[in-house]
């Protein structure tokens, strides 16, 4: 999957109107709240299979710190 793409799904899962991009801190998206977590880490388990583990996400901040937790290799 590209990273784009990833971005793309995770605008959806959040109902999120602004541009998603691996820069972004989706931690302070207007959209986010205390069930984006739970969604941010299923979606993440469905599309790759990797399950995130809930301490470990509270230092994860930008999609590309996500993208890096999920595993390099997992994006084209």
């Amino acid at each position: 999957m590209k990273v784009e793409h990833f971005c793309e799904l995770l605008k959806q899962e959040l109902n999120e109107k602004a541009t998603i991009t691996p820069d972004t801190n989706f931690k302070e998206l207007e959209s986010y709240g205390s069930l984006s977590a739970v969604l941010v880490m299923q979606l993440v388990e469905n599309q790759f299979g990797v399950s995130l583990n809930p301490r470990s996400f509270r230092n994860i901040n930008t999609i590309g710190d996500l993208t890096e937790a999920i595993g390099k290799e997992k994006f084209d």
